[in-house]
């Protein structure tokens, strides 16, 4: 194990150590759970993967006519079950090399994964905006709260508007050969690898101008996901904590975490997304310091039951392309 992995499973350990010693993480909760809770949460993460890739298909689809929906299906669910299980090992790259195998265009099948995380974020970024309001009024910042809040139709108005003045502007951008001919003769100047690979990326990307309603349909798609995730924490926050803390905080709370596990601090970010679900939790309740982090130690270990089959996917297609090959 190279100085980096032990450095942060070192993190990784001392966050879950500090947790436990303020009382934000209880590892016993688990023993308490009923059983048709953690069978709705095995529920709502198939929705999950479902969702997700069909999110993910209406992209490929447009790189590789080829590919069905199960195949898809199958690739979505491998890298879900990696991403848990093997935490030095992207399961984004091993999904891609999957479904990419044998396969035509496999750089716009590449570049389908990157843009189906780069609308996740363009979502999570919509509904933080759209959450201000209530941000503004948890931290107590009462200059931009009372602002906001005299304002609140005008502030929503003025943000869907520009969320749609955007997506006009993208497809406008999309559908414009002049545009992509201007970028392209500009980067074509330079010879770099890396330029050279962007150029390659760039032209790929506008070849999504005939199906730009595929990419609205994936945005809508997206923000269903972070409901369903929210969800999912909320009813195990109603099984294990006091009190009923709202569907919005969970969103809130969870959208953050997402956003902060782009950096792999810690294997797999363990520790570092249950204390930043706490924190996020404890500001968004009025600063009342419950067992947050255990709600995401829950949902970490039902989501690791869930995606346990998916090892026996991984091995299964292994064992199956190395029968093809023969």
């Amino acid at each position: 194990m190279s100085i980096k992995n032990i450095f942060k499973v070192v993190i990784a350990l001392l966050l879950i150590y500090f947790l436990v010693t303020y009382n934000t993480l209880d590892l016993y909760r688990v023993f308490d759970l009923d059983l048709i809770l953690v069978l709705y949460i095995i529920l709502l993460c198939l929705i999950i993967m479902i969702l997700g890739a069909f999110k993910w298909f209406l992209l490929l689809s447009i790189q590789n006519k080829k590919i069905t929906f199960f195949r898809t299906l199958e690739s979505y669910y491998l890298g879900y079950a990696l991403n848990y299980y093997l935490f030095g090992v992207a399961g984004d790259v091993i999904k891609t090399v999957y479904i990419a195998k044998n396969k035509k265009n496999k750089t716009g099948i590449a570049l389908s994964v990157i843009l189906d995380r780069v609308i996740g974020l363009i979502c999570m970024g919509i509904i933080i905006l759209y959450s201000l309001p209530i941000i503004f009024k948890n931290l107590n910042i009462k200059f931009f709260y009372s602002f906001v809040d005299n304002n609140i139709y005008y502030y929503y108005f003025f943000i869907t508007l520009l969320i749609f003045f955007i997506i006009f502007c993208a497809r406008k951008v999309l559908n414009s050969i002049k545009i992509k001919n201007s970028i392209l003769d500009f980067l074509d100047k330079y010879q770099n690898k890396i330029i050279k690979m962007l150029t390659k990326t760039i032209d790929i990307f506008f070849t999504y101008k005939k199906n730009s309603l595929n990419i609205i349909y994936n945005i809508v798609l997206a923000i269903c996901i972070q409901f369903v995730i929210a969800t999912s924490l909320y009813l195990i926050t109603l099984e294990t904590l006091t009190g009923d803390l709202g569907l919005i905080s969970h969103v809130i709370s969870s959208v953050f975490v997402q956003i902060l596990s782009i950096i792999p601090i810690s294997p797999g970010n363990i520790g570092v997304g249950e204390a930043a679900f706490s924190q996020v939790m404890y500001y968004m309740n009025s600063k009342v310091l419950l067992e947050y982090a255990s709600v995401y130690f829950i949902f970490r270990l039902i989501n690791m039951i869930f995606a346990l089959p998916g090892m026996f996917v991984y091995f299964f297609s292994i064992k199956r392309d190395i029968a093809d090959e023969k």
